[in-house]
């Protein structure tokens, strides 16, 4: 009995590998902007997450945020030098600095 219903069990698997799932659907990913990439990095670091390889590209962030907005990109540079420098209260200063953007 067993090996029957693991017999049925293979050909379903088979028969549903063969047949796939549905329809194969195209996903758009839209980019995120230079401020978003930069609020999702803060909210990490507010929600307590350690400061970690992403730092790297803290003046890229920078530099997208600067073709669109000066004043924002002049505040994330300061900030993110700030964390960079003293990581201690990363969470205190990430808020601080998702406040003024």
């Amino acid at each position: 009995m067993v090996r029957a219903w693991l017999g049925v069990g293979i050909i379903c698997t088979a028969l549903f590998g063969l047949c796939g799932c549905g329809k194969n659907r195209t996903v758009e990913v839209q980019p995120q902007s230079g401020l978003e990439r930069a609020k999702g990095i803060l909210n990490d670091y507010a929600s307590g997450v350690p400061l970690g390889s992403e730092a790297a590209t803290f003046e890229e962030i920078v530099a997208e945020v600067r073709q669109t907005d000066q004043q924002k990109a002049t505040i994330l540079e300061k900030g993110f030098a700030d964390l960079k420098r003293s990581p201690q209260n990363l969470s205190g200063k990430a808020r601080a600095l998702l406040k003024q953007l």
